[in-house]
């Protein structure tokens, strides 16, 4: 007979049988175990004299110990048993001498160099060793699983995953991650970016991959979505406010330095790096567009089909069965993210986004303006009140002509045409006149002209024909700084009076002025 392990429920089989009656022959054969082992624990058994009122899990506690210790001999834990103090201290540090504990790896490191072990046992052992050591082993953490109910709840946050080559430079790539927090089945978008918009963006893919939305969103404290974390106030970016307001959800980002708040999400970083990994061996001519595509198939069919540790149920059809019906359904348009920044409408009523400029009615002039971009509109707001809105377009400059009045008094004391004409005075009154020329054609409008105007005859003042050459631009209403660098910059032309020979007859014939005036 093959040798068969004994265990506390065996005892209480046995346990049970005697007290039916049962002989120890019977046991045996019922049992499928020696007579003799029968008999060994029968004896013990039948010496603790359980009484037969005695509950399940009483009983087997007072049949536990009746068990045999079986554990081989460990001849090598003999070495390790000197040290064991010192690795208490590695492991648990110390700090008073404001020494950090270290991992066990860490620990055998440095023990195995101290006296020489690597030779005499090896980190398998010294492994065993301190797990069964209460002392030595540390104390596991508590960890409370959150669980929620489907539809509540998706988790996401950001990892690096690796590099794409782009327009001739090696970028950086990000897996976008969310996770729905009660089925587990995930979402995977990687991105080159982690600003506002494209934050929005991979939100509001993912929720139209998921087919609805949930009721809030677990997400970490990053700028492009929470501008100031606070547990019970947090402040969102303005283009995740909208999202949210859009789809009916709530932002509820964790914790600062609180990333079990979002485990389920963070657990998932790791398989979305070598997700990424294995599609840029498999497809490395690939674009993005096509890994995220084979990331989501990835998602509902090798990943959703295997059964998940935690719930029994694979992702896919936890999420079909039950998830997915209590999601709430998508609007009928998809969302439209939109970039918000802050602006300073400056003295010539223009405000520069992204590049470009906008102009504003000069009531606004010193004020700061909100402004929402999109792909085809810019739109501006004052005291969140619209102004103005512009489309996109290639112009450089953007405005409403009636927000440009001709100016009936432009030089008041006080304005910045008058600044501007005043410093271009100093440098010369020719300047002043030019400069005052601009502006009183142009108005606002020629701000900015008048500006660059201004920078050039700074640095041409020490030029030799500066008079000259700033009376021509003003004759010639040359109003643009490129027009007027380039009269600076020009070869002298001005008229030379070139000396040659003339003899004594030829000096004879000439006749002065005064002789074809008539004075």
């Amino acid at each position: 007979m093959g040798y068969r392990r004994v265990t506390v429920e065996l005892l209480y089989q046995i346990h049970v049988r005697l007290r039916a009656g049962d002989s120890h022959r019977m046991i045996a054969t019922a049992l499928g175990l020696d007579k003799k082992t029968v008999n060994q624990y029968a004896q013990r058994i039948l010496a603790q004299k359980i009484p037969a009122t005695t509950e399940y899990v009483a009983t087997l506690a007072v049949l536990a110990p009746l068990l045999p210790a079986n554990k081989k001999p460990q001849p090598a834990y003999a070495v390790l048993h000197p040290y064991a103090e010192e690795i208490k201290d590695l492991i648990t540090g110390n700090k008073a001498e404001y020494r950090e504990g270290m991992t066990a790896k860490s620990a055998w490191i440095v023990l195995s160099r101290r006296h020489a072990l690597a030779d005499t046992t090896s980190y398998e052992t010294f492994k065993r060793f301190v797990r069964s050591c209460p002392a030595l082993a540390p104390a596991p953490s508590a960890v409370a699983r959150i669980e929620v109910n489907p539809g509540e709840e998706i988790q996401i946050d950001y990892g690096k995953v690796g590099t794409i080559q782009a327009h001739d430079k090696r970028r950086t790539v990000y897996a976008f991650v969310g996770i729905l927090s009660a089925s587990r089945l995930p979402f995977i978008q990687f991105c080159t970016h982690q600003d506002n918009v494209s934050f929005a963006v991979s939100i509001a893919a993912m929720f139209t991959q998921f087919g609805g939305v949930t009721t809030r969103l677990n997400l970490d404290n990053l700028k492009a979505g929470i501008l100031s974390p606070d547990i019970y106030d947090p402040t969102l970016n303005r283009t995740l406010a909208e999202l949210c307001e859009y789809y009916g959800t709530l932002a509820d980002p964790a914790r600062v330095r609180a990333p079990k708040d979002k485990g389920k999400v963070e657990r998932a970083i790791p398989l979305a790096r070598e997700l990424y990994k294995t599609l840029c061996a498999l497809f490395p001519e690939e674009p993005l567009a096509t890994r995220n595509a084979k990331a989501w198939e990835w998602s509902t069919g090798e990943y959703g089909t295997r059964k998940h540790g935690t719930t029994g149920i694979p992702p896919i059809e936890a999420f079909i069965q039950l998830e997915k019906p209590h999601l709430k359904p998508l609007p009928a348009e998809p969302f439209v993210p939109a970039s918000w920044t802050t602006a300073k409408v400056h003295p010539d009523q223009f405000i520069q986004v992204h590049g470009k400029y906008y102009g504003l009615p000069a009531r606004y002039i010193g004020t700061r303006v909100d402004v929402r971009s999109t792909a085809t509109l810019v739109s501006i707001y004052h005291d969140h009140h619209i102004v103005r809105a512009y489309p996109v377009s290639s112009k450089r400059r953007s405005y409403v002509p009636e927000d440009f009045p001709a100016w009936a008094e432009p030089f008041v004391p006080g304005s910045y045409a008058s600044f501007l004409i005043g410093k271009a005075t100093l440098l010369n009154p020719v300047a002043g006149t030019y400069l005052r020329a601009i502006l009183a054609e142009q108005g606002n409008l020629g701000l900015r002209r008048a500006q660059g105007c201004l920078a050039v005859l700074e640095k041409a003042k020490t030029h030799p024909d500066f008079v000259r050459i700033v009376q021509q631009a003003t004759a010639g209403r040359l109003f643009l700084p490129a027009r007027l660098r380039a009269l600076f910059e020009a070869p002298d032309r001005s008229t030379t009076i070139l000396s040659f020979p003339v003899s004594d007859c030829g000096r004879a014939m000439a006749r002065s002025a005064s002789y074809y005036s008539g004075s």
